[in-house]
């Protein structure tokens, strides 16, 4: 009788032990993503409802739902634990489930797309962007990304590390700000170049730098 009661106690308190530390233990979800940030002409289709509709401001976009722009308009999601994904003009991503422990993933379709992640995130909190040409993992800092008619992705680390790889894995580049590297439609890119900025995206990629220093994602620092 003894032995039962003294079973039951220590059962107890294992099970007191788990329960307590399993908040410690869990990472906090990243999805849904809010909409933090909304200029212009800007849509989006829900998984169970596909139709496109006007996107309101504090809109939550979860996995299976995308967003998408059109002239002129600019979004800003924010995950749980503030990542920001930036949409530009004439621009398309979805957000898919990740797998536990891993980072948000992001299917960039078309267009402008900047990743801003805070410095020195673990793996969960870290943001992942497929295309049908490669894989960007955004570990921490500045990250721009345009997708080109030609089926080519750009990839500009303005601050920051990334790690870039093939749809399959099969070749892998680091890059470290400020670097870019262009991976064709198909086959493997050659080695990373120094970032590179067009005329025509100067102001996009300002506007970034400047929310990323505002946000403390990194980046540098307005002159006086």
């Amino acid at each position: 009788m003894l032995g039962a009661v003294r079973a039951a106690v220590l059962g107890g308190a294992v099970v007191f032990l788990v329960l307590s530390w399993a908040p410690a233990w869990a990472q906090p979800k990243e999805l849904p993503a809010k909409v933090v940030t909304l200029s212009g002409p800007a849509e989006l289709s829900r998984k169970d409802a596909p139709n496109w509709t006007a996107v309101a401001l504090r809109a939550e976009v979860g996995p299976g739902d995308s967003v998408r722009t059109q002239v002129g308009g600019r979004i800003v999601l924010k995950t749980a634990s503030g990542q920001a994904m930036r949409l530009g003009s004439r621009s398309q991503l979805a957000l898919a489930a990740g797998a536990d422990g891993g980072p948000t993933r992001v299917r960039f379709d078309r267009g402008w797309l900047w990743i801003a992640v805070m410095p020195g995130e673990s793996e969960p909190t870290q943001v992942e962007v497929r295309t049908p040409s490669a894989i960007v993992t955004v570990r921490g800092g500045g990250v721009g990304l345009r997708r080109n008619p030609d089926g080519s992705l750009l990839v500009q680390v303005h601050y920051g590390s990334a790690a870039c790889a093939g749809p399959d894995r099969q070749w892998e580049r680091t890059l470290t700000g400020p670097q870019q590297l262009l991976v064709p439609a198909s086959g493997e890119p050659g080695p990373p170049a120094p970032v590179a900025i067009d005329e025509v995206e100067a102001t996009w990629v300002r506007w970034n730098t400047d929310q990323d220093v505002a946000g403390g994602y990194g980046g540098p620092k307005p002159k006086p």
